[in-house]
C-alpha cells in the first residue's frame, strides 16, 4: 500500500521468483523501481485496483528505514460478518473479514469425497459486536498448522483476541456459510486498526473464554461435506476406485 492509502497487488514470475523471494520481508517497506504495470488479474485479486505490478529482473529494492509515522501497515478491505453472504463464490476479490474470537479447534484431518488425499484443517470461530452474527473461518493444509491456535486460545482465557482474516473465499455448504483459508490467506492478531480497537473496546465489557473444540482424531470415521463439481471432472473419476462417491444433479432453470 502507499502513503495516501490506496493499495496495488504485485506478482513475481519465473524465473526472477527466487531473486526476489530472499529479499522480501513483510511488514517492512521499499521503495520500489524499475516494474511494470500491467492490468490486473480477472480473478481473486487481494486488493481493489484495477492495475498491478510486476516484477522484472531489473527490479529494485530499497528499504525504507525511517518510514513516516502515517504510513498504513496493512491494506485491507472488510466486509461486515452479517453480509458475507453476499459474497459467496465471489471470485473476483478475495474477501476480508474481521472478528471476535469465540472458539477455536485443533487441527484435524479432512478428506473431501473423491479426493485420495487427507488434508489438514482448523476452524476458528468469529462473532461480531454483541455476538450478533458469526461465522467460521477454516484454514487449509499447511495454513492450518501455522495458525498459532493455542496462543490465542491461551490469551483469549483472560481478554478478548481480534483476529482479522485477508486474502480468504466465501464458501457454501450443506452445514452452513464459511470463509475458506488457502495459502493466500493471511490472519492479524489484534491488528492496530481502528476497527479492531472498537471491536476490543466492545468486547473487554462482556468478555467470555474462548473455547477449544476438540475434533476427531485421525483413526475415526471423517464426516464429509458434499462438493460442488463440475460434470466434466465427474466423469472423468476413476470407477473403480470411486466406488462410494454419491453424486446430487442441482439443475437451475
Amino acid at each position: 500500500c502507499f502513503v495516501q492509502g490506496n493499495g496495488i497487488h504485485a506478482a513475481i514470475f519465473p524465473p526472477v521468483i527466487q531473486k526476489f523471494k530472499p529479499l522480501i520481508k513483510e511488514g517492512v517497506v521499499y521503495n520500489i523501481t524499475y516494474f511494470r504495470v500491467r492490468a490486473s488479474n480477472n480473478l481473486y485479486k487481494p486488493v481493489f485496483n484495477e492495475n498491478m505490478i510486476t516484477f522484472t529482473n531489473w527490479t529494485k529494492l530499497e528499504e525504507v528505514v525511517e518510514v513516516p509515522p502515517a504510513f498504513p501497515v496493512l491494506t485491507y478491505s472488510l466486509t461486515p460478518i452479517d453480509q458475507l453472504h453476499l459474497c459467496v463464490d465471489h471470485r473476483e476479490y478475495y474477501t476480508d473479514a474481521i472478528g471476535i474470537v469465540t472458539s477455536i479447534s485443533a487441527v484435524a484431518p479432512h478428506r473431501s469425497r473423491g479426493q485420495h488425499t487427507t488434508s489438514s484443517k482448523r476452524t476458528i470461530s468469529l462473532c461480531s459486536v454483541s455476538n450478533s452474527s458469526s461465522v467460521n473461518v477454516v484454514l487449509w493444509g499447511g495454513q492450518a498448522s501455522l495458525f498459532p491456535g493455542e496462543q490465542i486460545y491461551n490469551n483469549g482465557q483472560s481478554s478478548p483476541q481480534i483476529l482479522m482474516f485477508v486474502g480468504t473465499l466465501v464458501k457454501k455448504y450443506a452445514d452452513g456459510l464459511c470463509l475458506s483459508g488457502g495459502s493466500p490467506c493471511k490472519w492479524y492478531i489484534n491488528p492496530d486498526v481502528p476497527e479492531a480497537s472498537a471491536l476490543m473496546a466492545s468486547a473487554t465489557k462482556t468478555h467470555s473464554p474462548i473455547k477449544w473444540n476438540e475434533v476427531l482424531s485421525s483413526n475415526q470415521p471423517m464426516s464429509h461435506v458434499p462438493e460442488e463439481q463440475k460434470i466434466a471432472y465427474i466423469r472423468d473419476l476413476h470407477p473403480f476406485e470411486n466406488k462410494s462417491c454419491h453424486s446430487w444433479l442441482d439443475l437451475g432453470m
